[in-house]
């Protein structure tokens, strides 16, 4: 089969079905994306989202992303529950389950309206603690943005897609004078391609999301260039200027990472501020 027609192919839920383990159910199709189809289904029972890569996704890329979830145990972090590879015509494809999270993602619920300061308090709580989870084991996201960030059915938030997470003591998979992540919500040193990121380049990532689930659009319509320019850390648009947080939210968008509070700070001064109220 041509790449197109094993991507069809794919698409069938039946014929991935049969190549997969008895305790891996597939149940509907999710969704389609450039890198390969998710379907609804189970892995010993509990629910999953089960995503099948097509062929020339960046293997490599995906055995970070298996190992990284792996090693995390966060409520505010998706959970996997399988991998392996699947054979198709000869094709060795990877599959990867995780646990299936009810809700929408961010960038869908901000396609109907903006979250509230008292919805921004809580979405920022629970990214910090996803932040501050995967920096434990010294792993850095890359590229949170509202795509990657499920708000449940309840309102809390839970960060998927750790794609392009990469941890700080292995090699890096892109060449000197590159980065990876979406243009619009990377860190100052994120776009010098500094290779040793830390957390605190998710951190300002998150600020330049609350900001947007603020103004239920992107402050400098995702043109990083741009987003230099409106120094938000200095200037910051309303709504979002008559948060309690605001200085919080001023110190993770400042350009320089030392400034930015790390997550238990953050936590701490989310927890008093709610314990007062």
């Amino acid at each position: 089969m041509s790449p197109e027609e094993l991507k069809g192919w794919l698409r069938h839920d039946g014929n991935v079905a049969g190549l997969l383990p008895s305790n891996v159910i597939i149940e509907g199709h999710l969704n389609s994306g450039g890198q390969g189809i998710v379907f609804r289904g189970k892995v010993n029972g509990e629910p999953a989202a089960i995503k099948v890569y097509f062929p020339g996704v960046v293997e490599k890329r995906i055995e970070r992303e298996v190992k990284a979830l792996r090693t995390l145990r966060c409520r505010t972090i998706v959970s996997l529950l399988w991998s392996d590879y699947i054979t198709v015509d000869g094709t060795s494809l990877p599959v990867v389950a995780t646990s299936l999270l009810e809700g929408q993602s961010l960038d869908q619920t901000l396609m109907n309206r903006p979250l509230t300061l008292n919805e921004i308090s809580v979405l920022a709580f629970d990214c910090t603690l996803a932040i501050e989870e995967m920096w434990k084991t010294r792993i850095v996201h890359r590229d949170l943005k509202p795509s990657n960030i499920i708000i449940h059915l309840n309102g809390r938030a839970s960060v998927i897609d750790l794609g392009i997470a990469r941890h700080i003591d292995q090699s890096c998979l892109t060449s000197l004078g590159t980065t990876w992540g979406t243009r619009g919500y990377m860190s100052p040193e994120q776009m010098k391609c500094i290779q040793q990121l830390t957390c605190k380049s998710d951190l300002f990532a998150l600020g330049i999301v609350l900001i947007e689930a603020s103004l239920q659009r992107h402050p400098s319509g995702r043109d990083q260039a741009k987003l230099v320019d409106l120094q938000l850390h200095d200037r910051l648009p309303s709504p979002i200027s008559g948060w309690e947080h605001v200085d919080l939210l001023r110190a993770l968008l400042d350009p320089h990472p030392t400034k930015r509070p790390p997550p238990p700070v953050i936590l701490q001064l989310l927890i008093n501020h709610a314990l007062k109220e």
